[in-house]
Parts: C-alpha cells; structure tokens; sequence
C-alpha cells in the first residue's frame, strides 16, 4: 500500500507571497487577517482583501487556513467571536487556534467550520489526543520537540478510531508537523521570555514576539553567544520517515519571509513531493537512497533563501545538544563567497565608501552582502563590518571580484556572505500562474443545442463536472465543415482561467458535416470555466449556514461574552489554594523521562493523588488520571485566560485552579521551558540580569 502523501502547506503574509505559494505548487496556505494572529506583524491582510485572498486561493485550488493563534482576554472574546463568524462566512477551511474558551465558541456554534489546534497547544504525547479530540480539534500541530518515533506514535493514535469515539472510524485527528523554517528554543505557548522583556506588551501568546531569545547572553564563564537562538529547521531528507510516520500536512514556517523564500521553500518541497510519490508507485522508498536524490543544488537555493549558520534536522533524528545552535549570528547569514582581500576608499558626496576586493565571484548587482569579523574566538560571535545591495561589480580575475558601496570599517580578512539573491529572487518570483489541469468533453448532434462538459482532473476534489448548452441549434454544414481539430483548438484557449486541458484530454463526439459558429464555441467554452471557477471558489461554502446577526447577538449573550466572572473565581480559588504545596502535581511539559516515569508508575501516583487531586499544566494525562478517579486541577500551563476558556477545560473534568501566566502581573516565573541541555548554570542578558538555569528531569528551565 502506498503512503498518502501528504498536503503541503506554506505560509502566506501578504498577497505576494500568497501568489508565490499558490504558484509554486501549496495544497494549502496558512494566513492571518489583521486580528489575534501570532504573526501581527506581518503585513497580514484586511477583512476585505482576506475575503479576496480566500476566493483566490481557492479558484485555484487551495485551500485556506487562518491562523487565530493567540491567548484572548474576556474584553476581546466578543470580538473574536463575531471575526471567526466572518471567516466561517469567508469561506476559510479552518483556523488554526490557541485559545480553548474561541475554539469551545467556534465548535459549539460552528460545528462544521474546522479548527486545528496550534504548536502553542503543547501537545508532544499520545495521552492528550483524545481530549484534543473532545475539544473538537479537527487536525493537531505537536511540539516541534519530537522526534520521528514519537512523531509516529502520535499519528499513529490520533489515526486511530480507537481512540477517537469507540471505534467508530469517522472523523480521525490529523497531523501536521513543521519541515521548514524557524525553530523557538522554548516549546510553543510555555514561552514568557518576550513577555518578561517587554514589559507586559510583547508576549508571543499574544502575537508580539520580541525574540529576546536572538539576543546575545554571557553564560556563567563569562562568555558571549547567541545561547538561545536556533538554526532553521530543513527536513528534506527525512521526508520518506516522515511519510512513513503517518503526517497528514508538511508546514513550512515563515509568515513574516519574503514572497522569495515562499517562492524557494515551496517548489523544493513540491518538487521533493512529487518525486516521492512516483517513488513510491513502484515500490518501498529507502531512505538511504532518498538522500541520494536529492540535488546539492536545491539545497544549496535553501540556504540562499534564508539560513541561520546552516539547517538542523530539529529533533526529529535526538537531541542536537549545542549542534542545533544558529552559532555567530542569529540572523539570516546567507551563503559565504569569499575573504576580503583589499578595500579602496572613495569620495563621496556623503561620507566616504568602500570598494571592497572579494576572493570570490559569486556576487552581482542587485544582491545584498554582508560584511562580518569575528569578535570573540571563544564564541564565534560576530560584528558585522559593512552591510549594502551592491551597486557596482567587477571581476577581478578569474575568482575574485571588486563591489560596492561599503563602510569604510571593512579590513582585510574580514568574511563576505550574500545575504539576498537578486537572481534567485528574479526566477522564484518569475513563477508562471498555477493551473489546474481539465478535461473537456464537446457533444455536437444536427438538430440540437451543442454541449459542452468540463471536470477537474483531480479525483480527491469533489467538485462538477460542469455542463453547458450553446444557443444554436447544430446545422450541417454547406460549404465548410467543422472539423474535430478545429473544434478541439477553440476549447484548449483557455488562457485567461486557471485551466489547462492537454489535446488528448479533449474528447469530441459530433455528428459528421456540421457547421456551428465559432462565437457560440468560444462562448460554451468561457461559460463551463466561469462556472467550474465559481465551483471552486464557493465550495468551501457550499453546505454552510452562517449565523445572523441575531443568532450572533444571542450567542454573545448566552455566554455572557465579555464576562470575567470565571477569571475572578478562579484567582480567587488560586489565592486560596495555590499556595497548598501538598498537593501532587506533574511539570508541565512531561515528554520523555517523566511521561515514561508516569506510565511505569501510574498507579501509585493514581492512588497517592486520590485524596487530594492532582494538578496538571498539560492536556497529556488529564484523562488518565480522571478515568482513574482523581481530581485533575488545571495549572498555568493550560493557558486558561478567560472565562470561555475554563469553561472548555472543566466541561472536560479538569477543574481549573491557575489561570495562564499571561495574566500574572509578578514574582519569579519560568521563562523558558525547553529540551536544550545548556552547558551553564545561568545566563545574563544585556541589561545585566541574570537568569538561572534548572534542570527538571530531561528538561530545562530558565528563569
């Protein structure tokens, strides 16, 4: 049997990259509008052009995810409630969701409108799918922590009706995993570093990241590095185990990227796709062989695009350790093209520039070089020394070549790397339309009006065939005849639509000798296109009944929108209880050493717990230890904001104690929880504040 291949999804912040997705062949877009995304500072979209961006994808075939990722406040639920009724209107396939208390409002109102629950959901193990599942999480995006076993394992058990309504079969979870793009040192939604840094205005839960975690750090031995920042993820050759696994969905990250790196990042990844599955037609595909296919080249255009010191496989193949470390700068450090071996100094009208001798010649007009040196040894930290899109090249000789304008700070010995490629940027954005292929079917009979039939090629798309009559009866012919060529050319000018139809997909039945005006053939032929389009685009909105305004209004006041009244009792019960240490409880994020811990010892923490109850900050083993007849006490790392939101988690049975730390206004908090194993016991950032570093079990913890 061979594998399904799984949907290719890419990510969309504006409308050229929208373009470069579609074009370069994404089964799937994932976009945010200009409210609650984690990514608000993209160039994003406005209701309208949103609106716009949906039927666009979608006429040509792709569908539409949108990101409402973000943790929400009482104040702001009935205003997100009545945008997701808009998207639902919109036609949008789903929304990818953080915040329990909107996706409990979503499935509760909309219960076809589906909802994927976000990486910031932490899920990593196969305890929490069923309550994923109960919470009406359609598709799941696991921490990126794991690894292609437990990736595997999650598939496995989100695949299974099993354990997804008795053993039904209907409606299983999917997986979608991240292959591409930027890694966060911390698991997704535990993350309060930005938030800490910023003041309160710039948490990551709430669309504002700073990436303080790009920052340099000194470590306890007094040494500068970028300790918390990551390379970008590249999973190209682990694509056959990846398949193998069971993903649903291969996310390539990067809505903030330019249209380019979309452009890039999309047709390798299709490329590699489309290889795999004739692969896989004629059999099991090695995955040592896989690594032989693929082309240096298309790496090598990878890393163009963007890279921070190289790609990481993540932890997918183990724990990196140090080896997942972005290294000199935390920034895109494009491809390195050479040494330079001399600079001249000329005047300008402005402050002096550089001409700068490269030992290299990999370089033209219009691309942007950095200039760096390192500054310390120990590290392999880096200043950059000169920045510019060169406005003047020269070869000089057969591998060396002389650019400008730069800083006169460029040295002799200082490294060169291209950070931006005007010529890869001039092919990826160069990307013809996408089309979607067709077959057509023409029926000619003297005496009666001609028809004309055109269907999708793609048997996964449940859409026509669409038919059309042309207004004239056929006629035979007197002089000239049509033939079956000259009918045939007027049905494949589909220029214009994003339809295509190959000569041999063109089948034409017709009566011998007729005659039927061309007018009339070109116009059956526009009329199928307009309405196999207007198919495509309207389908996600085909069976949708949007609620009125009236059926809004009474939904936002049947749950009391706005109402923080559950914020309040909760904090109360906090201040009352929280401060009980006897109380068992699990760290929040259990992966690894303490999920195997628990499984080994689950019931004696069962029954050490039944007295008191026991507190969780993660979805995984909620169910277990309520199926086992223990109180289960919601933790900060549930995220509960709001109101909405601990109503979601105790209608499951997890009685809510601990709000999210987003609402904590003080005192000592983690930071950081992450898989990292650092080699110091603290790090001090630029303001001069040291953070302690704790090991729990295989996780660490910075404070």
């Amino acid at each position: 049997m061979i594998a399904k291949i799984p949907e290719l999804l890419s990510p969309v912040g504006g409308r050229a990259q929208l373009e470069a997705a579609v074009n370069n062949g994404a089964d799937a877009v994932y976009m945010g509008g200009s409210l609650f995304n984690a990514r608000i500072n993209a160039e994003n979209f406005t209701e309208e052009s949103l609106a716009e961006a949906i039927d666009w994808a979608h006429g040509h075939g792709v569908k539409t995810y949108i990101t409402f990722n973000t943790l929400l406040k009482d104040s702001e639920l009935d205003r997100a409630f009545r945008y997701a009724c808009r998207l639902y209107e919109m036609g949008a396939d789903a929304l990818i969701i953080q915040d329990m208390g909107l996706a409990r409002l979503v499935h509760k109102f909309m219960p076809d409108f589906h909802i994927h629950l976000s990486t910031q959901g932490t899920v990593y193990n196969v305890q929490a799918l069923d309550l994923v599942k109960k919470l009406g999480f359609s598709r799941v995006v696991p921490a990126r922590e794991l690894s292609l076993e437990e990736i595997g394992a999650v598939c496995k058990e989100a695949h299974s009706s099993d354990a997804l309504g008795g053993g039904t079969g209907k409606d299983p979870l999917e997986v979608e995993v991240f292959v591409h793009g930027a890694l966060c040192m911390c698991y997704s939604g535990q993350c309060q570093m930005s938030r800490a840094f910023g003041g309160g205005g710039r948490s990551g839960n709430r669309g504002l990241c700073a990436q303080p975690c790009r920052l340099l750090y000194t470590d306890d031995k007094g040494r500068k590095g970028y300790f918390l920042s990551p390379k970008d993820l590249c999973a190209l050759e682990l694509m056959p185990q990846l398949i193998a696994a069971g993903v649903d969905s291969f996310k390539i990250e990067g809505r903030i990227k330019s249209a380019e790196y979309v452009a890039v990042t999309t047709a390798v990844y299709r490329k590699y796709l489309d290889i795999y599955a004739k692969m896989a037609s004629r059999g099991p595909v090695d995955a040592d062989e896989w690594k032989t296919i693929i082309d240096p080249a298309d790496m090598e255009r990878l890393k163009r695009s963007f890279n921070r010191g190289g790609f990481t496989t993540g932890y997918l193949e183990g724990n990196p350790g140090d080896g997942i470390l972005s290294g000199e700068s935390p920034k895109n450090q494009g491809v390195y093209i050479g040494t330079v071996t001399g600079t001249t100094v000329v005047k300008g009208k402005g402050r002096n520039k550089a001409l700068v001798d490269v030992a290299g010649s990999d370089v033209s007009i219009g691309d942007g070089v950095e200039i760096r040196r390192t500054i310390d040894e120990a590290t392999g930290a880096a200043a950059v020394t000169g920045s510019s899109v060169v406005t003047f090249a020269r070869k000089q000789g057969k591998n060396a070549v002389r650019i400008g304008d730069f800083d006169r700070s460029v040295r002799t010995g200082d490294r060169a790397y291209k950070v931006t490629d005007k010529a890869l940027r001039e092919e990826a954005l160069a990307t013809p339309e996408k089309k979607l292929p067709v077959s057509m079917r023409f029926h000619a009979y003297a005496g009666r009006e001609p028809q004309l039939e055109i269907r999708l090629k793609d048997k996964g798309r449940k859409i026509g065939p669409v038919r059309v009559q042309g207004a004239f009866a056929v006629e035979k012919a007197e002089n000239r005849p049509l033939t079956e060529d000259m009918i045939t050319a007027r049905l494949m000018k589909l220029g214009g639509t994003v339809f295509d139809v190959r000569e041999e997909d063109v089948r034409i039945e017709t009566d011998q000798d007729i005659m039927i005006p061309v007018s009339v053939i070109n116009s059956m032929r526009r009329g199928v296109a307009e309405e196999l389009a207007d198919a495509l685009r309207g389908e996600a909105r085909k069976n949708r009944r949007p609620l009125t305004e009236e059926k809004i209004g009474e939904a936002v006041e049947g749950e009391k929108l706005g109402d923080d009244s559950e914020v309040r009792r909760v904090e109360s019960l906090a201040a009352e209880e929280g401060s009980d240490d006897k109380m068992p409880s699990l760290p929040w994020v259990t992966k690894g050493e303490a999920d195997r811990y628990i499984e080994e010892n689950f019931e004696a923490l069962a029954e050490g717990a039944r007295e008191r109850g026991i507190m969780l900050g993660n979805l995984g083993w909620a169910k277990q230890f309520m199926d086992a007849g223990v109180n289960v006490y919601g933790d900060c790392g549930l995220n509960a904001c709001n109101s909405q939101s601990i109503r979601a988690y105790e209608e499951l049975g997890i009685k809510m104690l601990r709000l999210s730390l987003e609402m904590s206004h003080g005192g000592e908090i983690p930071l950081m929880i992450t898989e990292h194993p650092f080699r110091t016991g603290y790090l001090i950032d630029r303001k001069g504040v040291k953070h302690e570093i704790i090991s729990c079990r295989d996780k660490y913890i910075v404070l």
